[in-house]
């Protein structure tokens, strides 16, 4: 690797709006995108790969049990609220389809089942009825959030601009041709999106990217604010626990919904760095100031220890005293904003 390559540099969009003052844009050494401090710095290790891939799981026994007695239900839509009517309508997973001043986009969108990973959850609309799509959110690489069927599904019958991070162009623009309009942003840099009804913003998240073996970390992760005069929403998609919640608040201090991972948080020597489990969510929902919590990243997908009931019970349990603050919604619920 040559001198340039490795130098410390600091990467951003030039041609978005940096909403932070003092923000220089995101780290990036050689071609690697790097934690922003020794505090939220970690690496995924293979060694803990194959520890968890050896030792017994602990709660195999719960997971059976879960796996036969619970599935989380899923409300069938025959279509899609009006336009006019403001909306966020959880799909599974990290998919939810919002719609608010009449614009309408869906975060992380993947309908099918993964490689090798059976989807648990029905898609609670036809595909063919997700129409005007003006924006397609995608938040990172992994292929939970971030999968070419999808997209290229959604495609057919819409013409989106999606917003997402530096360099996933790499990864997409070959799935969805050269008049795709893709816009990559580094953190707290803000989308164009030349309307006045309506502001999008990349914002940190704690977590990673790979698709391969060897392309750790070569896209930018990260989570999106969703504003309107009237309604702030904020989607986390996947986090750890972290700092930057809290400086996300002190940006944005009148978020109205947070839409938090409380899944694939076991085993925690695994899990803790990229994922929240329900009681780490909680604490990220207070952190943001945020008025409701929307639970995500569970139930869809069997990606961790835990068994697949347990994140929508604690989460209950955690919320008992405060039910107000809990938007538990299954797939095909419309929550009206």
């Amino acid at each position: 690797m040559g001198k340039e390559q490795s130098k410390l540099v600091y990467l951003r969009n030039e041609q978005l709006e940096t909403i932070h003052p003092d923000w220089p844009g995101n780290p990036i050494l050689g071609d690697t995108f790097q934690y922003i401090s020794k505090a939220n710095s970690f690496k995924p290790s293979m060694l803990k790969v194959l520890r968890w891939a050896v030792t017994p799981n602990p709660y195999r026994s719960k997971k059976k049990a879960a796996l036969k007695e619970w599935s989380l239900p899923v409300v069938t839509l025959d279509q899609l609220p009006n336009l006019q009517e403001d909306a966020i309508i959880w799909l599974g997973h990290a998919t939810f389809l919002i719609q608010i001043n009449g614009i309408r986009m869906i975060t992380d969108p993947v309908f099918y089942k993964l490689p090798r990973i059976k989807r648990y959850t029905e898609d609670p609309i036809l595909l063919e009825k997700l129409l005007n799509i003006d924006f397609i959110l995608l938040s990172h690489d992994h292929r939970d959030h971030c999968d070419k069927k999808s997209l290229q599904k959604l495609f057919q019958f819409n013409r989106p601009a999606v917003l997402t991070s530096l360099k996933m162009k790499s990864v997409i623009g070959s799935w969805l041709g050269e008049d795709a309009e893709i816009q990559e942003a580094g953190w707290y840099q803000r989308y164009n999106l030349f309307s006045d009804k309506i502001r999008i913003t990349y914002l940190p998240s704690r977590h990673w990217c790979r698709r391969g073996v060897s392309d750790l970390n070569l896209r930018l992760w990260g989570s999106f604010m969703i504003e309107t005069p009237e309604t702030v929403i904020y989607f986390g998609s996947d986090s750890g626990y972290g700092a930057h919640f809290k400086q996300i608040g002190n940006v944005f201090p009148k978020i109205d919904y947070a839409l938090l991972g409380i899944g694939s948080y076991r085993p925690a020597y695994m899990m803790k760095e990229s994922h929240t489990n329900p009681k780490e969510a909680k604490k990220a929902f207070q952190d943001l100031g945020a008025k409701r919590l929307i639970p995500m990243h569970y139930g869809t997908y069997d990606l961790s220890n835990e068994p697949m009931n347990e994140p929508y019970l604690w989460i209950q349990q955690l919320f008992a005293k405060e039910q107000e603050k809990l938007a538990l919604l299954h797939p095909g619920d419309v929550l009206r904003v």
